[in-house]
């Protein structure tokens, strides 16, 4: 313990990146499909002795099908997965078994036995191994009715691969997959807060935000929540059934609401992007003509640049904060700041397109902000006027909106 406190940082910065490296392997692509090679081939190998041996069977070729398709990547995928199968060879031979004892393989046995068994595969809780109904009734029809003694031993041996791959996917459990969607989650969460910097520096530049981001943010932030999503639910179903969850049964961290949380913000910072594009459109970049009024807006737009663009900066620091229990200690300065720029545009009197667009835009923050703090989804608000939002409008709202705090999980 001594010798790991007086280690040089420089030493233990390595030995946590090699740490983050042997997770990132081990939860690779590769990784899991070597593992479940493995595990598949060393099931297979045990249904084949273990059917040999018990009953003597010279080709247990059922015994070792049945392994290998059952062994999935999770506990639960695997014993799920041996459920279809077993309900869908029962229910094909159940099918095909008065065909095969009373009639045997014709024509117009195999068209009834096709008929009924293509229906049963068809419903959902077969899942991908419905296919397998229509194949064991063919198999069994084939058999007919001198060979139809065979059919129940052909039904052991599939059991006996299944009970042996979900048991040794279950005493050996497969590791978990946290690891995948903790880094998916931290570059959402860096993406958005990257994409609300380049917004707070367009604003202070008085600048476009399509200027200042990549013209390619939303795509990249679009994929990069679908494959948070798929990593998230990849790493709560190895956590199912699986014994070595037990000291982690609350990943608080890996919530789905923090997930459903950053998904609405990337929504409210598109249409934050959008509504300072039409903020800009509406005060263009203009010579001073030396008038007072005039070199009161443009002070006032400096103002309320610099507030705005303030704005954004927290908010980004609130993203990047987003990961359940408490709020970001900044998200309540970050409500201050919208409330006195809500404030200054209600008490302004300017140009009406430019204020709609101003309040516009505070809405849009301080939706950001409610769903950055965990606030559950609106109700769709009713469609108003441009005419009919006005500064007074939106000061007011906020002195009757109560922060969405969560609780600490």
């Amino acid at each position: 313990m001594w010798e790991e406190r007086a280690a040089p940082p420089g030493r233990r910065t390595r030995a946590a990146h090699a740490v983050v490296g042997l997770a990132r392997i081990r939860d690779g692509p590769w990784a899991v499909r070597w593992l479940v090679a493995v595990r598949a081939g060393v099931a297979a190998a045990l249904a084949w002795q273990l059917c040999r041996s018990v009953w003597e069977a010279p080709q247990p070729g059922p015994a070792v099908v049945a392994a290998l398709l059952v062994v999935h990547p999770t506990v639960f995928r695997s014993c799920t997965a041996g459920l279809q199968y077993a309900a869908g060879c029962t229910l094909g031979a159940l099918i095909a078994l008065p065909a095969a004892v009373l009639v045997g393989p014709t024509w117009l046995s195999m068209s009834a036995v096709l008929l009924l068994s293509l229906l049963a595969a068809g419903h959902q809780r077969f899942g991908a191994h419905g296919l397998h109904v229509p194949i064991t009734a063919v198999f069994v029809l084939l058999l007919g009715p001198s060979h139809a003694g065979q059919i129940l031993p052909h039904l052991l041996e599939i059991g006996v691969g299944i009970a042996v791959a979900v048991l040794f996917n279950a005493l050996l459990p497969p590791p978990l997959r946290l690891r995948a969607a903790e880094v998916a989650l931290d570059r959402l969460r860096d993406d958005l807060a990257g994409v609300l910097d380049g917004a707070a520096a367009a604003v202070r530049a008085a600048r476009h935000p399509d200027d200042v981001l990549d013209p390619r943010w939303r795509a990249r932030v679009t994929d990069t929540a679908a494959r948070a999503r798929s990593a998230l639910g990849q790493a709560h179903e190895s956590l199912r059934w699986n014994v070595r969850a037990r000291n982690r049964n609350t990943v608080w961290h890996l919530d789905r609401q923090i997930l459903d949380s950053l998904e609405r913000v990337a929504h409210d910072a598109e249409a934050v992007v959008a509504a300072l594009d039409d903020l800009a459109a509406e005060r263009p970049a203009g010579a001073p003509d030396g008038a007072g009024g005039a070199a009161r807006t443009d002070a006032w737009d400096r103002e309320f640049r610099a507030g705005c663009a303030r704005l954004l900066t927290c908010l980004a620091l609130c993203v990047r904060g987003c990961r359940g229990g408490s709020p970001h200690p900044v998200l309540p300065a970050t409500r201050r700041v919208w409330r006195e720029l809500a404030e200054r545009c209600g008490d302004r009197h300017d140009s009406l397109d430019a204020r709609v667009a101003e309040c516009r835009l505070l809405i849009l923050l301080d939706q950001a902000l409610h769903d950055v703090a965990g606030g559950r989804p609106r109700t769709a608000r009713p469609a108003r006027s441009r005419t009919a939002a006005t500064g007074p409008t939106i000061a007011a709202r906020e002195d009757a909106h109560a922060p969405a705090v969560t609780e600490p999980r």
